[in-house]
């Protein structure tokens, strides 16, 4: 845990230096929705909700320790510094994460070299009104941690993704690495909301044992908003 903590503090510190100097970030939530688009976003998310519990009532009940299947893909992300008091993480595109402060002991036993996948968190007190909106879940040690998004991902990393095309019609993007997705057409109000240029960090769909028709959530930072997609190529 000593080398860990000494290596990602170092690490913080010459990111710190580097990285953190600049400015071109993309910023999370930057590009605010009216009242009149948060009202449509939160009827279509609600009606949703419900269509979903009417498709799963045979289910067996959602348990909120429950961890996603481990999953090594386009949403296994990597610890790349630390803070000196452990409450703030970067993973690999500079993205930085605010922990909750009951979570700060956990992490300091992470190792840069566990894949770590982020999920929506389940909590509803912790989410809506601490704003800890994720999880971020250990896959070699399966355990979590609740985090806020603090700080975009940096533009010029060759690990940041951004959106290059955006088909509304077969509700498909293709990200600056040349990939293509599949969004969740039931989820088109909020592609209707992205533009070219947005940051896009890839979470995992954290009800994917229930329903595995997508793998995966889409997070679009300048938004702050998830969408449920796959990965066609």
């Amino acid at each position: 845990m000593k080398t860990l903590t000494k290596y990602l503090m170092i690490s913080f510190l010459l990111i710190s230096t580097t990285i953190f100097a600049d400015d071109s970030r993309a910023e999370p939530g930057s590009r605010k929705l009216t009242e009149e688009q948060k009202k449509e976003i939160e009827q279509k998310q609600k009606d949703c909700i419900t269509s979903s519990k009417k498709n799963h009532q045979n289910l067996p009940p959602y348990i909120d320790s429950q961890l996603p299947p481990l999953v090594f893909d386009h949403n296994t992300h990597s610890i790349v510094g630390l803070s000196v008091l452990g409450d703030r993480l970067i993973i690999e595109d500079g993205s930085e994460w605010k922990i909750k402060p009951e979570d700060i002991q956990e992490v300091s036993y992470w190792k840069e070299t566990h894949p770590i996948m982020i999920v929506m968190n389940d909590s509803f007190f912790s989410s809506y009104f601490q704003g800890y909106r994720y999880k971020m879940v250990n896959a070699k040690t399966n355990t979590a941690i609740e985090v806020k998004l603090h700080l975009g991902p940096i533009l010029q990393n060759q690990y940041t993704l951004q959106v290059a095309a955006i088909n509304p019609h077969t509700c498909e993007v293709i990200f600056t690495d040349n990939t293509l997705w599949q969004c969740n057409p039931s989820e088109y109000y909020l592609l209707d909301k992205w533009l070219v240029g947005d940051a896009i960090i890839v979470g995992t769909n954290s009800t994917g044992w229930f329903n595995n028709t997508y793998d995966y959530m889409l997070i679009n930072v300048n938004l702050l908003q998830e969408i449920k997609a796959n990965r066609v190529e």
